[in-house]
């Protein structure tokens, strides 16, 4: 009796062992600790960040003879291109400028003609079809240095076209507008968000520095349909890889992460998804601004060409819509039509900015308009158009 009793007492302290709460609890973990260490085994890159930068850049990668990124680095790379870069550079501080002549200028229309090989190799460069840069967006010390070298190029080109303009050199201003709407393709072209932010802002300073040429007198029909056919070099949007942009966007933020001391990571965790949503609006933002400016370029050149028709410019923006799709008289920042006035023989056109609200052309203040023609717009201290 007493062994069964034993026997019974064993099997109950067994039962309790591997059938109570607490063996359940430790199979639990033994179970989710192998399942994540499989998981991650699986599904988890174990590879460092840089290691993945590369691998996105071995899958994007074309033939250096097709990839124009790699001339554009032997171009940049190149002593003497270097040096007349700087030269020109010191001269050309902003992206835009209006029309000027050799006698305004004479010691920067010297060194552009001195350096004329300089900018027709990069009018050449730039018209290769494709450019693949590295996905990483902080090149490594020593490197060259894309985004000065490529900014400084854009203002160099600016100022050269400008002079053409002013000395009756139409085609070869218009050269210069190709080449920056190119410069501004091939950043369009990367994939990551950071390269087509560049695109973005060159692509801009291409409209405006077009808006000054459709606005010349002596600007011809036929002139006019090849700065039409300028604007009209397609840009990547980007829709095609989303997810890769996505994946490259995280990859470099979480290297920049991993550059950060404790406190600004803290900062990070706190701040953070804040700060990406802020940033995302200010990029929604100049996108819409941007879309806008291609639509009131294509207007310019529409009022242009009612000029060229009937001597005089239209009363209003009706006037010139049967020439156009419907949608370009229609500002995609604010969803208002843009605004459009005669004034005395000319008149003045611009954005009513993201608010929508007609402000007279300023942005002075709170008021958020933007001027399209002219390039400065005078208003009363109440923000109205002086009649003239």
């Amino acid at each position: 009796m007493s062994q069964d009793k034993k026997r019974e007492r064993e099997a109950e302290k067994a039962k309790r062992c591997f059938g109570g709460p607490r063996f359940f609890l430790a199979a639990l973990i033994v179970v989710v600790v192998c399942s994540f260490i499989v998981w991650r085994a699986v599904f988890i890159d174990s590879r460092s960040i840089d290691e993945r930068l590369a691998a996105i850049d071995a899958e994007l990668a074309i033939p250096d003879a097709e990839n124009a990124a790699v001339f554009y680095r032997r171009f940049f790379t190149d002593p003497n291109n270097a040096a007349a870069l700087d030269d020109l550079s010191d001269l050309s501080p902003s992206a835009y400028r209006e029309a000027w002549t050799d006698d305004e200028y004479p010691e920067l229309a010297t060194k552009l003609d001195k350096h004329h090989a300089f900018i027709r190799t990069l009018l050449d460069i730039s018209q290769m079809k494709e450019a693949r840069f590295p996905v990483n967006a902080y090149p490594d010390p020593g490197s060259w240095r894309a985004l000065s070298d490529m900014r400084r190029v854009l203002f160099v080109l600016s100022w050269a076209a400008a002079n053409d303009l002013a000395e009756g050199r139409a085609d070869a201003a218009f050269s210069k507008f190709r080449c920056q709407m190119n410069l501004a393709r091939h950043f369009s072209q990367q994939p990551g968000t950071y390269h087509k932010t560049i695109g973005t802002a060159f692509e801009s300073t291409v409209y405006w520095n077009i808006r000054m040429a459709v606005m010349q007198d002596t600007t011809t029909p036929e002139q006019l349909r090849s700065l039409e056919s300028i604007i009209e070099i397609p840009m990547d949007t980007g829709e095609g890889h989303a997810k890769l942009t996505a994946m490259i966007d995280r990859l470099i933020h979480q290297k920049e992460k991993s550059k950060m001391s404790i406190v600004e990571r803290v900062k990070q965790l706190w701040l953070g998804p804040k700060s990406r949503r802020k940033q995302e609006q200010v990029r929604r933002k100049i996108r819409l601004r941007l879309k806008g400016t291609r639509r009131a370029i294509q207007i310019l050149l529409a009022l242009r060409r009612h000029k060229e028709r009937t001597g005089v410019w239209p009363e209003t923006l009706e006037q010139i819509e049967p020439k156009l799709p419907e949608e370009i008289l229609i500002d995609p920042q604010n969803n208002v039509p843009f605004a459009y006035k005669l004034r005395g023989d000319s008149f003045v056109f611009y954005s009513k900015g993201p608010n929508g609200k007609d402000e007279g052309g300023t942005s002075s203040g709170a008021a958020d308009d933007y001027p399209i023609w002219p390039r400065k717009i005078q208003t009363s201290p109440a923000g109205n158009i002086p009649e003239q």
